[in-house]
């Protein structure tokens, strides 16, 4: 896969900022499976009487060289990056294998009567932002799509703000979560008045509840802020421990009583914010608020608490992380090369240095050169490091 046209003209940007963003889009494009990267473009130019760039000026100073010739930083970023390929020998490496799964919604890829335009891009923005959040989470999660069957081999699903489901999908949730999967779908009420609310056919049988939706009625949300307080541990998490989200959109959440289902946070009022049911081997865990639609509305929100949410829906669901960091603006992810070697790529998200340690699921930590170097890490700010876990034994089935 090629990452092509990506770039940011210099009227856009400062330079250190567009440095900045080379160096995060190659790195993590690295991890989302790219093996080939083409840059917009090679150098700056000056037809500034000629269509298009007469009426789109700033199209001409995409460069990595300027109109001189003379390198500009991105260009010694993505020599640098050129560089750690090198090292790693990134023609023998893969994606490590991830027990996480996001749901792609059908309504997102295909078209059915009676829906919304509009409804395509909500879905694209609140799977974008979990993405993120995921990422954050150190989750490397894969994109299993509604419309062609979702994929039964994760430990965790994620369903974000999600209104519409096709109808075979909630037995297919429930299935795997009886074989012993976590599946999290966070409720959304959508933003057409066209048909507002769930459409997933059979909610309080699949999630342990009984909804108290009103015809024709909003549940909007009343504060600024939701938190969500912890009525018993949870992955990791302490009873007590409250979680905030920052509400945009006038979304609407999902009034709701318990029916077979435990309450594990509650809202400012003591409503239902999440409930988890038991089946076979699994949980089905259900969100009442749309905490994602709300954090993609809402500027330079991330790292918000959906990142502490998702790392507790990890170790609730027994996700397998080669390694992991405790600070929400550091991504974690892994590579392995053919012959077992595995590679650990740190992003920093943060405007200053940042001291981390590193949590490894066996192996020791190592240079790419070899050597053997401690799991505490500084980064610079927005800076990535590339590091070899020694000795790491992948995980059986």
């Amino acid at each position: 896969m090629v990452l092509e046209e990506f770039g940011v003209s210099s009227d856009f940007a400062s330079e250190a900022n567009a440095v900045r963003y080379y160096r995060h889009v190659l790195h993590n494009s690295l991890l989302a499976g790219a093996t080939g990267w083409i840059a917009w473009n090679n150098t700056d130019f000056d037809l500034p009487g000629q269509d298009p760039y007469r009426h789109h000026a700033f199209e001409q100073h995409f460069g990595l060289t300027d109109a001189a010739g003379r390198p500009r930083a991105t260009l010694a970023e993505m020599r640098a990056f050129s560089a750690t390929l090198d090292a790693i020998e990134v023609g023998r490496c893969a994606r490590t294998d991830t027990d996480t799964a996001l749901i792609v919604p059908g309504y997102l890829d295909t078209s059915f009567p009676f829906t919304d335009p509009a409804d395509r891009p909500r879905i694209a923005h609140s799977l974008a932002q979990a993405y993120v959040s995921a990422r954050l989470a150190d989750l490397p999660v894969a994109l299993t799509r509604e419309s062609s069957g979702i994929g039964e081999d994760a430990r965790l699903y994620l369903a974000p703000s999600m209104q519409q489901m096709l109808a075979p999908t909630g037995a297919a949730l429930e299935r795997l979560a009886a074989g012993g999967a976590c599946v999290y779908v966070s409720y959304s009420p959508g933003d057409s008045r066209s048909h507002p609310g769930p459409w997933y056919g059979r909610l309080n049988a699949m999630f342990g509840v009984r909804h108290r939706l009103d015809v024709g009625m909003d549940n909007p949300v009343e504060d600024d802020v939701v938190p969500f307080t912890l009525r018993r541990d949870f992955g990791g998490l302490a009873a007590g421990t409250t979680l905030r989200f920052a509400v945009a959109g006038n979304p609407g959440f999902l009034p709701v009583e318990p029916d077979g289902a435990e309450v594990l946070a509650t809202d400012a009022r003591g409503r239902p914010a999440l409930l988890l049911r038991r089946t076979g081997r699994g949980s089905l865990i259900l969100c009442t608020y749309p905490v994602e639609r709300m954090a993609a509305l809402t500027p330079r929100v991330n790292p918000d608490d959906t990142v502490t949410l998702y790392d507790a829906l990890a170790r609730h669901a027994g996700v397998r992380r080669p390694v992991t960091v405790a600070d929400p603006r550091v991504a974690c992810d892994t590579l392995i090369r053919d012959d077992g070697a595995l590679f650990a790529v740190l992003a920093s998200h943060a405007a200053e240095a940042l001291a981390v340690t590193l949590v490894l699921d066996g192996g020791e930590l190592t240079t790419l050169c070899g050597e053997k170097t401690t799991e505490g890490v500084t980064l610079d700010p927005f800076g990535i490091k590339v590091l070899r876990i020694a000795g790491h034994v992948p995980p059986g089935p």
